[in-house]
């Protein structure tokens, strides 16, 4: 039996074919472009699929995408479709990238469940299925938590010299990048969101500097107040939740830490979900 799974976020997506038989499993991965159905057009995600086709092959007895920006049923078989059209499956199934990190972080086990990737979203999973979930407002108006809010914080204050001199200096000494064409990157390029985050690097890098550990630690605060204040606080301490995406695992620590001043149970922090869906698929094949 062979399985494409996809984890599709803004920025990546991580695939892989997994191949089940008596003699065991085998696994081959690719990483290719963030696709989003909601975003994307129909040439753009057909074109990378060409190349996932190529690199893992065209014929599956099962395929399923988690992605980002599918948000609802008509979205999903927009998704579906596009993946029928690619490959030669008859059982395609295309769901939000918040029901793959759900199923892979929890299992059969209720709690809530966060992203922080390039962007961050969250919701409760009631062990079967999401019941109740955060409204994901993209970019412009949302996204705490996410690549994109530490980084457009830190890209403000750096060009509006509010930020250190020595953060500032290793900052264009990095980059070397004019306010114009910050701006054009912002304002006249597609996925400005993925271009901002980009700079994660930088923060990550810094992270014992006094101004990006406060900028970080804020930007956590205000995550944190603003994403979880819909649940009720007996979920938070006892039920507990647990983050995917390579933000959540870079800033574990300040996370933790945030955890820890309000009381509420952690759960694991992971960087793919993919991983885990991949452990799942194999024990139902047993």
């Amino acid at each position: 039996m062979k399985i494409l799974i996809a984890d599709a976020g803004a920025t990546k997506t991580d695939w892989v074919k997994l191949t089940l038989g008596h003699s065991g499993s085998e696994e081959e991965f690719h990483t290719g472009i963030g696709i989003s159905p909601l975003h994307n057009d129909t040439d753009m995600i057909e074109e990378e699929l060409r190349l996932v086709r190529a690199a893992l092959g065209e014929t599956f007895d099962k395929i399923c995408f988690f992605g980002a920006g599918i948000g609802s049923p008509l979205i999903a078989g927009k998704m579906e479709a596009i993946l029928s059209e690619m490959f030669s499956c008859r059982d395609i199934k295309a769901d939000s990238d918040m029901a793959g990190a759900a199923k892979a972080l929890l299992g059969s086990e209720s709690g809530i469940v966060c992203i922080m990737g390039t962007g961050s979203n969250s919701c409760h999973y009631n062990g079967e299925e999401i019941d109740r979930k955060s409204a994901s407002l993209g970019y412009l108006l949302d996204d705490e938590g996410g690549g994109v809010s530490f980084c457009r914080r830190l890209i403000a204050d750096v060009y509006k010299k509010i930020a250190p001199k020595d953060i500032i200096e290793e900052f264009e000494k990095k980059y070397s990048l004019s306010v114009s064409e910050v701006v054009n990157n912002l304002y006249r390029k597609p996925s400005p969101n993925r271009w901002i985050s980009g700079f994660m690097p930088f923060i990550v890098d810094n992270l014992n500097h006094p101004y990006i550990r406060s900028l970080v630690e804020s930007q956590i605060d205000i995550f944190f107040d603003r994403e979880f204040c819909s649940y009720p606080e007996a979920e938070l301490k006892e039920e507990g939740i647990g983050f995917v995406g390579s933000v959540a695992v870079e800033l574990k620590s300040f996370i933790e830490a945030a955890m820890d001043r309000r009381g509420w149970k952690l759960r694991e922090i992971v960087r793919r979900p993919l991983d885990s869906l991949i452990i799942q698929f194999k024990k139902s094949d047993q």
